[in-house]
């Protein structure tokens, strides 16, 4: 902690940029996957995921598993809630409840196993790649980027994003890229208002 405030000081920063899963890089990400990328199941699941992640503004460790699928904490089946016209999604957000036997991940990979963050990132990086995107620049965050991003340029107002993307703390203001554009545009209807 103490090191990271001596570098914010001093000016140091992430030299690597993170670059968002736009909704543009999204559609590209899902066309590569159904012309076929692995398999047939595990196109279809990682474009599942990929899509739930961006529309749900989730971190990668909301719906991957570290190393084994324990149902107190990652995502089943039994957390989706389909409804008329939507879904919800159900976050666990302690691993204080009780074992829930016989509850599957909501992903799982060909040989039955939950989908994993290794793995997941891995194939996202690879079809990046196959997208003509330098997937180096993207990473575990990069869904949440551009969701909140996105929920910003239609004027969705602030707490609503912070709802969306369960922040505790105003943090999600460090995801939302701001275009030259835009601030310019803002700048100009300053300087045309009636106050000046």
């Amino acid at each position: 902690m103490v090191m990271r405030a001596v570098k914010r000081i001093q000016g140091e920063h992430n030299p690597k940029p993170r670059l968002p899963i736009t909704f543009q890089v999204l559609g590209r990400i899902c066309n590569s996957l159904r012309a076929g990328v692995f398999s047939t199941f595990t196109d279809c699941m990682l474009e599942t995921a990929c899509t739930v992640a961006f529309f749900g503004f989730l971190r990668c460790g909301e719906f991957t598993v570290s190393k084994h699928f324990d149902s107190t904490v990652n995502l089943s089946v039994t957390d989706v809630e389909i409804l008329d016209s939507y879904a919800i999604l159900h976050l666990k957000t302690s691993k204080t409840g009780p074992f829930r036997n016989g509850v599957n991940p909501l992903f799982v990979k060909e040989n039955g196993s939950a989908l994993d963050r290794d793995f997941f990132i891995r194939s996202l990086r690879h079809v990046l790649d196959i997208c003509g995107y330098n997937s180096s620049f993207y990473n575990d965050h990069s869904f949440r980027i551009d969701a909140s991003t996105s929920a910003g340029s239609v004027n969705i107002q602030d707490h609503l994003i912070k709802t969306l993307g369960r922040w505790t703390s105003d943090s999600y203001c460090r995801y939302i890229r701001i275009s030259k554009d835009t601030i310019r545009k803002a700048q100009k209807s300053l300087t045309l208002s009636n106050n000046i």
